[in-house]
């Protein structure tokens, strides 16, 4: 009888590999790290606030995050397909270039986008009924993760439509580190609504720096994004008066006490000169030298995760040692 059993050859195991291969290339995995990092910003600042939380509780709720977040990465891939083949592909921008190249994979990356959204929504269910939360998380999470599915999928395709760049800075300033909070703490109160709009110009920040290289393919598409209505220089200017901003604010806060001594604000407003500089010297470059929009937008990136990687280590060693 073990003759007539099914023998997986190597050609159908690498074929596989292959498959498994490309499915990770499309959930870009690096573009999860910004998200990680505001949410350990949140999660950590909620604890300097004096809330306690479990191991198990902090990773139950990254875990309905990071799955609404990765479902974002094979959604934009699947409805930004036909933009992005006209799109020079970098490490930002572009897309993953997997669908380009085999369109077989189409139908599977809409499929795991749709399926990650909804474990996404029913992880954020259990937590809910598992750890006595009110309906706010489970609006809230869902709320979330509804965004960044509509970012770029139909009816609203709102990257199409002129809010790309308003639901990135809420994202970053609201939702992403606000799931690390809100987790942490059981809501999302006024006060952190308040340091979100620093965040949000980071949130700002980011999205019109990975637009610039897609500017000639955005038009085309008819995106309607601040880069394409005004053009990669004034957009650059944007993107360095929001790290201004975003530098002011968390300044302004410290001065006014508005930590009210739980962690020390000036420690991340000195960290926030890290984009400010960058988007400082690709502006300079750009207008001066010349400066290729894939540069352009690897010193701006390398500005923005540097700021964020220092300030969640920052907080987190002030959570160690007060």
């Amino acid at each position: 009888m073990f003759l007539n059993m099914p023998v997986e050859t190597p050609i159908e195991t690498a074929g596989l590999k292959k498959r498994v291969g490309l499915i990770l290339k499309l959930a870009r995995p690096h573009f999860l790290v910004p998200g990680a990092l505001l949410y350990a910003m949140g999660a950590i600042i909620a604890q300097l606030r004096g809330w306690s939380c479990p191991l198990d509780r902090a990773v139950f709720g990254y875990a309905v995050f990071f799955l609404a977040h990765l479902s974002v990465s094979f959604s934009n891939d699947y409805h930004d397909r036909n933009s992005d083949r006209i799109a020079g592909r970098t490490f930002f921008s572009g897309g993953s270039g997997v669908l380009l190249e085999h369109r077989e994979l189409e139908r599977a990356a809409l499929r795991i986008a749709q399926a990650l959204l909804l474990l996404s929504f029913v992880a954020a269910l259990a937590f809910t009924i598992k750890y006595g939360f009110s309906a706010a998380f489970l609006i809230f999470a869902t709320a979330g993760g509804l965004l960044g599915w509509f970012y770029s999928a139909p009816p609203l395709k709102l990257s199409y439509r002129g809010l790309g760049e308003a639901v990135t800075a809420l994202a970053a300033g609201l939702i992403m580190p606000g799931m690390g909070y809100f987790v942490v703490s059981g809501q999302l109160d006024s006060w952190f609504v308040m340091l979100s709009v620093p965040l949000a110009c980071y949130g700002l920040y980011f999205i019109l720096t990975v637009e610039i290289p897609d500017f000639e393919a955005d038009r085309a598409a008819k995106k309607m994004n601040i880069v394409t209505r005004i053009g990669v220089k004034k957009a650059s200017i944007i993107s360095l008066a929001s790290a201004i901003f975003g530098t002011g604010l968390l300044a302004g806060l410290h001065f006014l006490g508005f930590s009210g001594g739980a962690f020390d604000l000036a420690k991340l407003a000195v960290l926030s000169f890290l984009p400010f500089a960058a988007a400082t010297a690709s502006l300079v470059a750009l207008t001066s030298k010349g400066l290729s929009a894939v540069r352009h937008t690897a010193i701006n990136m390398f500005g923005l995760v540097g700021f964020l990687s220092a300030s969640v280590l920052v907080l987190f060693l002030e959570l160690i040692f007060r």
